[in-house]
């Protein structure tokens, strides 16, 4: 269940001057490679996360699940913006709001339908649903330790570009990261 990124965030997990300052870097020279970082250590703890940091909306595609409840394995989940499913004929149907509920019972947040279209395709792509997660729209939104795991993950990879360093001492991601992030993970079963 891949959440795939239709509508990206506006803004940066960090803000381009608060990882200078984490830096300690008081040139523009390398901006460009600073905010190629936060980027990419957003994108890898959002991952990990199996959510979103800062406001996106994006698409997952999930097997039938008739009436049980299902578990949507994106967050923070925001909202459920759009519910399509393909129908046994190969047809693609949307499901109106008023036949869906999302509720969020301590963190974990579930859809469950209550009227479906027509008989849906038994594909584990057969649901579509349209999702809007993350924390918020700026970056004071995400929580202090998530917002901090992604300055420990930029830094390192400023200070650390290449994939193996040759004559130099090996450096480890920061364990700290992940202690952070233990903080937020979801454990997903099924």
């Amino acid at each position: 269940m891949a959440f795939q990124i239709v509508t990206p965030p506006v803004v940066a997990a960090v803000e381009l001057a608060d990882m200078k300052a984490h830096l300690r870097v008081t040139s523009s020279a390398e901006d460009a490679v600073i905010v190629s970082c936060v980027a990419v250590a957003t994108a890898e703890i959002e991952k990990i996360l199996g959510g979103a940091l800062i406001t996106q909306t994006g698409e997952i595609r999930v097997p039938p699940f008739g009436a049980a409840p299902f578990e949507i394995q994106i967050a923070p989940l925001q909202e459920v913006v759009a519910v399509e499913c393909i129908l046994s004929d190969g047809s693609t149907a949307p499901i109106d709001m008023l036949d869906f509920e999302v509720w969020d019972d301590d963190g974990a947040a579930y859809l469950r339908v209550t009227a479906w279209p027509g008989t849906v395709a038994t594909r584990p792509d057969a649901v579509k649903l349209t999702i809007r997660a993350g924390y918020g729209d700026a970056p004071e939104d995400i929580p202090a330790p998530l917002q901090y795991a992604v300055k420990l993950l930029a830094a390192h990879r400023f200070e650390h570009r290449e994939e193996v360093v040759i004559g130099g001492t090996p450096a480890q991601i920061p364990r700290g990261v992940d202690a952070l992030l233990g903080l937020y993970r979801r454990r997903w079963f099924q």
